[in-house]
């Protein structure tokens, strides 16, 4: 009888066993990534569209409008141009191209538009299916005045200046909205000094809106570069209101560079970490670090000068997913061999395993967990 009982137990304890390792069992591993503590470099350079081992930057572009209504005082006889932003597009070779000031543009029914001011049009990246554009926002101006060379939708323009050379299919800019603007003809008269202070008022306002607005542009995992936001005012156009009122209409686009946050990280340590071959890194702390752009805020020949001072703290990435598959089912004794594939990312890593006599890793994957220290 005390064998029967003993056998029983036994077996009790073995079936609780069982449930216990395949309820409850699972592994918890917790990595310790590669950091360092670095002295910043004073400056990087950086280039829209950059090739590797460049540090690349990207522009954005928001506009925003208001109005408002002014008392007029009779009629007055204007005529104004149309014009608009358009993102002028590089495809022929990886060298920049300026376009210098007063540049033709033409449209496709033959108009023709010009930019005010010289642009510089940076090089593609890459070859093939994979060639990026090097890309500029600029604006141009309708060569005449009036309604007709307004244009509602987006178009494409090709430079004329290059027809008969490869480039002229190669360099084009396509509006991003439409091109407005031109009038000629009676609009109503506002005093100057209503004029001037609705002007200030509506500038004031559009300008916070379209920085706002850049704000939330910028992308996750970006990160804007101060001193490179500028704000461009368009001509204050006005229309025939009600009550003998004028309504002023106030435009303005606000354009940015902003930097992926792992690629301006990855940029200070190939200037910083000696043995650093090109690893994905991010940042850790960044509280002691200051960042921003030349005191023009301005590209030269596709090229951007940022300033940085004080200290960074690099953390190196690991592919957490390829961590976890390279687990599964693995004895405890291959996890060493296992975490030395991912160095230099990875400086070491300690694994628990549940239940405590299990000497391998679960062969699910929603049964390993994978701590970051310092996350």
């Amino acid at each position: 009888r005390i064998w029967l009982v003993g056998i029983g137990v036994v077996g009790v304890c073995a079936v609780l066993g069982l449930l216990l390792s395949t309820a409850f069992s699972g592994a918890t591993i917790t990595v310790y990534p590669r950091t360092a503590i670095v002295d910043v470099p004073e400056t990087i350079q950086a280039q829209q569209n950059a090739p590797v081992g460049v540090l690349s930057y990207q522009m954005i572009t928001v506009t925003r409008s208001a109005s408002q209504s002014v008392a007029a005082q009779g009629m007055q006889r204007v005529s104004r141009p149309a014009s608009g932003l358009v993102p002028i597009s590089n495809t022929y070779s990886a060298a920049s191209q300026r376009l210098i000031a007063n540049t033709r543009f033409e449209s496709p029914d033959g108009k023709i538009y010009r930019i005010r001011d010289s642009v510089v049009v940076p090089g593609a990246t890459g070859t093939g299916a994979s060639m990026k554009p090097g890309t500029v926002t600029a604006t141009i101006y309708a060569d005449s005045p009036g309604p007709d060379y307004n244009k509602e939708s987006s178009i494409t323009f090709t430079i004329p200046g290059f027809k008969g050379d490869p480039r002229y299919t190669k360099f084009v800019a396509k509006t991003e909205g439409g091109i407005t603007g031109g009038f000629v003809g009676d609009e109503p008269a506002v005093a100057p000094a209503d004029l001037s202070a609705a002007k200030i008022a509506l500038q004031r306002q559009v300008e916070a809106d379209a920085q706002g607005a850049a704000a939330a542009e910028i992308p996750a995992g970006f990160v804007a570069i101060p001193g490179t936001l500028t704000v461009t005012f368009a001509d204050i156009p006005q229309t025939q209101g009600e009550d003998k009122n004028a309504t002023l209409t106030q435009s303005a686009t606000a354009k940015g560079v902003i930097v992926r946050q792992g690629d301006l990280a990855s940029a200070i340590a190939r200037r910083t970490v000696q043995d650093y071959a090109g690893e994905a890194v991010q940042f850790g702390d960044v509280s002691g670090m200051t960042l921003q752009a030349t005191s023009t805020g301005k590209a030269i020949e596709g090229t951007l000068t940022l300033m940085l001072t004080g200290k960074a703290t690099l953390v190196w990435q690991f592919d957490t997913n390829a961590l976890l598959q390279a687990l599964l089912g693995k004895r405890k004794s291959e996890f060493e061999t296992a975490i030395k594939t991912f160095q230099p990312a990875v400086q070491k890593a300690d694994a628990s395993i549940r239940p405590f006599w299990q000497g391998t890793f679960p062969d699910s994957a929603d049964k390993i967990t994978i701590k970051v220290a310092g996350q």
